[in-house]
Parts: structure tokens; sequence; C-alpha cells
């Protein structure tokens, strides 16, 4: 069968969408790779985590690199659907038309969301997910980075070192948990091979009852969710919450670090914090919206609820308090004590909480 996404079609108009521009930073004086091995020392250090092997160094892309970089990601992901779909979507001449608009459909929505993104995002510690052999990559868009500097307030250089213990903490973190990334494999996996492709009728009837019944109730549910948990089905929706709560800890665990570790920036964090914030908040109407069904409202949500997390359960049992979520998947805080965190430390047996 053809692929449910014309990968050529997505590329073009991600590329198209970044536009053209360099990989690294403007300024001849910031260092990527000293800002790399002082994030490297800092992280290790406050964490007291131990890597199992190389922490991958860090390097440039630009916006159309970043791009191409993450539709191999998508790609990977959408083999996993299309392995169970099998054959067309319909039989015959029709199907194989139906396939192709499909592919066309699919490729602009990834296209066009990758491409926006490539204009926003600051660094990433790319790793794959679903067993593929793409190595771990830690880069960072250096032209991001220069117009982020002017929204936070801050010197490029010290956005740069900033945003390079944010994403060093991704780095060290996986290669110091190798369970962590195989549990959110397997959680992904649970999601792409084994949830229904489609709706049962009798499960779209049930969702405009309750929007019926009780309308309030409903609207809620939409602003506090993203449109996937939605449109789940009720088997995949505890999968999708334990993707949830172990990214918003993943990102919340990162958001401490890169504030807590950032002893050379002195006071100036707290003016790099209150410029990001304001960045994540201020978008109009529109792009708020678009975030919504795109799902990158669900990682907002994500860095904010798991900071606080964070903050509180460093705050009550220091670090170490912290990196008991690391003991093994049946540690990790579910979505509930991601918003209590007390819970989560009574239920792991942190002192403070007993």
């Amino acid at each position: 069968m053809a692929s449910l996404v014309d990968w050529g079609l997505a590329e073009r108009i991600a590329t198209a969408a970044a536009g053209e521009g360099p990989s690294a930073m403007a300024s001849a004086e910031v260092d990527l790779g000293g800002a790399w091995m002082r994030s490297c020392e800092a992280v290790v250090d406050y964490t007291r985590l131990t890597p199992a092997g190389p922490v991958p160094e860090a390097e440039w892309v630009s916006r159309r690199e970043w791009a191409r970089i993450n539709l191999a990601s998508m790609r990977e992901m959408v083999a996993a659907v299309e392995g169970r779909v099998g054959g067309s979507l319909a039989p015959g001449r029709a199907g194989q038309a139906l396939d192709a608009v499909g592919g066309r459909a699919f490729a602009i929505q990834i296209g066009g969301l990758l491409g926006l993104a490539s204009r926003r995002v600051l660094g990433q510690y790319e790793m794959s997910l679903l067993g593929d052999e793409r190595r771990p990559r830690l880069i960072f868009v250096g032209p991001n980075i220069d117009s982020a500097a002017s929204d936070l307030g801050g010197a490029p250089g010290d956005v740069l070192e900033w945003v390079a213990l944010h994403e060093v903490t991704h780095a060290v973190h996986f290669t110091s948990v190798p369970w962590l990334g195989d549990h959110l494999g397997e959680l992904a996996r649970t999601l792409l091979e084994d949830t229904p492709l489609s709706l049962e009728g009798s499960e779209l009837l049930g969702g405009a009852r309750q929007a019926l019944s009780d309308p309030r109730s409903w609207i809620n549910e939409i602003r506090g969710a993203d449109p996937v948990s939605l449109l789940a089905p009720p088997q995949a929706r505890e999968a999708i919450a334990s993707v949830q709560a172990t990214m918003a800890l993943v990102e919340g665990y990162a958001e401490h670090v890169m504030d807590a570790a950032a002893t050379e920036l002195g006071p100036r964090v707290r003016t790099l914090r209150a410029g990001m914030e304001r960045r994540r908040e201020n978008r109009g109407p529109l792009a708020r919206t678009l975030a919504w069904l795109l799902g990158l409202e669900m990682k907002l949500r994500q860095y904010r609820d798991g900071k606080q997390f964070a903050d509180e359960v460093v705050a009550a049992e220091g670090i170490g308090g912290l990196n008991l979520a690391w003991d093994g998947p049946d540690a990790l805080p579910t979505l509930a004590e991601i918003a209590a965190a007390d819970e989560w430390m009574r239920r792991v047996g942190a002192p403070a909480a007993a």
C-alpha cells in the first residue's frame, strides 16, 4: 500500500515554512561546546545522576535541519500504524485515490506543524523511542535562540547557557536512567499498535450525551485536555495518561534543574524565567487555538505542572527525594500525583511525607 503520509510533500512544506537561515547563532562570541561542557558538569553535580554512557555532544542545526530530523521521528511512529493497516483503506482504484488524497492531507498537516514549530524551538534532545538505530542527538537552533534573547530580556550567551542546561538535563537523564526510554517506548507502542484506528459510533454518541446532559463539565474537560485524549477510545486513555504524567515529570525535572543548577548565571536566571513565561503566555487567540489543536498546549502544561511538582518535592526532600521517581516505572507519579506532590511522596516513602 501507499504510505499514509506523502513524506516528500511533508518535507517540502516543512522546509518551506521553516525558511532559509543559518544553524549557528549570529554572535561569534557564543561557544556551544563550552556551554555543553559547563552544562554537563553542572547537571551531573546538581542531580547526582551518573550517565551510563557518553552524553551526546551539542550541535547546531538550522530550522530546516530541525524539521527534517523530526520528520524522521514522525515517520518512525507512522510506520507502526501503517503496519496495522496492512492494505488500502478501500479496494480498487477508488481506494488508491483515497490513499493518495489522505497521504497529501496528512503531509500538509505534519509538514505545516513542523515548519511552524521549527521557527520557535530552541533546543532538543532527540532520541528514538521505537527501537530505531538513530543515535541520540543534542541539537540547538541558533537563529531561534537569537530571536528568543530579545523576548526573554537576556544576552544571547546567557540564553544559550540556560537552554543548554534544560536539554543537557534530558541527555544526562535518559543516559543515566536507561529504563526510562524503554518505558516510554512501550507506552508509545501500546498507543500506536494496540489502539483501535477508529471510534465506534456508540463512543461518539456517548460523548454527545455527556455534552447535552452536563455541558459545563464537558466544556471543562475540553479546556483541560488535548485533542488526542478527547478522541481516544477508553482503552487508550490509560496509556495516554501515563505518557502525559511521565512527560510532565521529565519536562518538569529539566525545568527545575535549568533554574537550580544555573549558578553561573546568578540572579539573571530570574529575568530569563520571567521572560520565558511571558513568551509562552503572549500568544493571540488564533495561536492558542492552533496550539490546542496541535497538542502544543499540553506541552506547555507539562512544563508548568511538572516544574511545580519538581519544585515542591525538592523543597521538601531535596533532589534525592525527587530522584526516587527513577527507581522504576512503578515509582513514576500519576497525573493525579503530578497535581498533588505530597501524595506521591507519601506513596514512595519520602521521609518528609511519612
